[in-house]
């Protein structure tokens, strides 16, 4: 019963979390749009993988965290310069000049660029940690020893869902080559850099 608890709170965070853009579901938006639906499912897998590992960790280390407050502090400043960075390579792609091709298969593995776009999102241990200590408090959420499975379980189950989901939809938005290349491009780098500006606001003025 514990587990089935924590697993449906670890399901509605992440698809609440993962609904709002932002790096993982815009890189499997736009994996989708390059080069297909199957590598876009692929990045999703991987972007879930990653977020049941974070999860776990926010969970399992609810206590150190909570003690040490200097180390989310660090990690939310470390994604100010991840967005910054972000829109700054999205921005300089979107200027290069594009030449309209065919579909070519993903240059890597996209199951990869799914656990990177996860991975390197420094506010999702936070995220995690601050929402399950609040639904602990309010006893909704069931903290004891290994319940932290249910909870991730049920985050990599809610963040594919959300992530399949924008596959999907890409696929269906997809029209024009060479405009939703730019249009992604600018659009991805136009959102990393306005969650920069609201970390950053928050860090600083909250």
């Amino acid at each position: 019963m514990v587990w089935a608890n924590n697993f449906f709170w670890g399901w509605l965070l992440a698809f609440a979390g993962m609904a709002i853009p932002g790096l993982g579901n815009m890189t499997t938006a736009n994996v989708t749009m390059r080069y297909g639906v199957k590598a876009g499912l692929a990045s999703a897998l991987g972007g879930a993988a990653v977020i049941f590992i974070q999860a776990k960790i926010a969970v399992g280390f609810a206590n150190y965290l909570s003690t040490h407050g200097e180390v989310l502090t660090n990690l939310k400043k470390l994604a100010v310069l991840i967005f910054l960075a972000l829109s700054a390579v999205f921005l300089k792609e979107a200027l290069r000049p594009k030449k309209r091709e065919g579909r070519k298969p993903y240059p890597g593995t996209p199951f990869l660029s799914g656990c990177a776009a996860s991975g390197v999102n420094a506010l999702n241990i936070p995220f995690y940690f601050t929402a399950s200590a609040f639904l602990d408090s309010h006893g909704l959420l069931l903290l004891r020893p290994y319940s932290g499975w249910g909870v991730a379980s049920g985050a990599l189950v809610g963040a594919f869902s959300v992530l399949a989901l924008y596959a999907y939809l890409a696929r269906w938005a997809t029209q024009s080559a060479l405009l939703r290349d730019k249009t992604m491009n600018y659009f991805l780098s136009a959102l990393f850099f306005a969650l920069a500006l609201w970390q950053w606001a928050l860090l600083y003025f909250v």
